[in-house]
């Protein structure tokens, strides 16, 4: 009877596998293959949607193909909003993202945060970096794979050369609407001037806004050139970009698969970074052959204009004590 008993069992077991996707391992045993789906906003030539198709690679390499990454770039399935609440929802597993609409996301956007990319670097890889993905983590419900670096925002104007703070008095420069940024540029003198991206280049080419801030990257494609004449290379912000997943979809994997995933977004997350500032390079010799100027402007009073608008947010996006944390590590 046990012996009858333990067949049928067997038998339902191998049932409940049939029409998955499955692999077979070295005992010869089918086993269900997961399929999971990536997103993101940017082009498909970017280092982040390479870094994304290198990464799926190396899971299906290092997992005997148990894991296969499909990734969609360029806004196929949605603008940023659209895919952040499309892995809440488990629609999509994984997005590479900019931001993930929390205050611990939005607090990265502090003015010099970070004094370069070495800095940074050091402080995501660290004690700090598990503190805020904590918190990340907490205010969205999502689980954060890792960082990877974006760029260093610069400022563009036409027919304006700022060199200090109080060059910027009159001036509309448009901003994202996320408050410690608008802050950020009224401490600075300006007016700042919340657009949603789309509306940018029209607000340039009217008259609507003055100025803009973004990397380099975003000049470029964003043919700002042809409405602004100026660079001031404020670097006044280096922001980073987020690998969120669907928590219950990570939940779902082995530890074993987990751990692949996380050390082989640690390799990939270094080569996007590598290729970025190559791009990086390529992008400002682009603006100064389209006839933009570039000004260096004093940054150390930029610095002092804005070194108390972190007082208003950082302690409620990481906790207290951890701004601190992360200036004391430039020392």
């Amino acid at each position: 009877m046990r012996k009858k008993l333990l067949s049928t069992i067997l038998a339902i077991s191998l049932l409940s596998v049939t029409g998955c996707g499955k692999t077979q391992n070295t005992s010869g045993s089918a086993e269900q293959v997961i399929s999971l789906k990536s997103a993101d906003t940017v082009a498909t030539t970017s280092p982040y949607t390479v870094g994304m198709n290198e990464l799926g690679d190396l899971l299906e390499e290092d997992t005997g193909g148990k894991i296969k990454l499909k990734h969609f770039p360029a806004g196929q399935l949605g603008n940023d909003l659209e895919i952040v609440e499309g892995v809440k929802l488990g629609s999509i597993d994984m997005a590479m993202v900019g931001n993930v609409q929390s205050k611990a996301t939005d607090a990265f956007y502090l003015p010099f945060l970070f004094e370069d990319s070495d800095h940074m670097n050091k402080v995501l890889n660290g004690e700090i970096g598990e503190k805020v993905k904590a918190k990340i983590e907490e205010q969205t419900g999502l689980k954060l794979i890792g960082y990877v670096y974006f760029a260093p925002r610069v400022l563009t104007t036409k027919g304006k050369e700022v060199k200090k703070p109080e060059d910027l008095k009159g001036l509309k420069i448009r901003v994202p609407e996320i408050p410690l940024i608008v802050d950020t540029w009224k401490a600075l003198g300006a007016t700042a001037t919340p657009m949603v991206f789309g509306e940018l280049f029209s607000g340039l080419q009217t008259g609507v806004v003055d100025g803009q801030e973004n990397p380099y990257e975003i000049a470029v494609n964003g043919s700002f050139y042809e409405v602004q004449d100026t660079v001031i290379e404020t670097y006044h912000s280096i922001p980073v970009r987020f690998l969120v997943m669907n928590k219950k979809k990570y939940d779902s994997l082995s530890t074993e698969q987990q751990e692949i995933l996380q050390e082989n977004w640690k390799d990939v997350s270094l080569k996007i970074e590598k290729l970025y500032k190559e791009n990086d390079q390529k992008y400002k010799d682009k603006l100064k052959e389209e006839g933009m100027k570039f000004v260096k402007p004093d940054r150390e009073a930029f610095k002092e204009a804005t070194k108390d608008v972190w007082k208003k947010y950082a302690e409620e996006a990481w906790g207290k004590g951890v701004y601190e944390e992360i200036q004391k590590l430039k020392e």
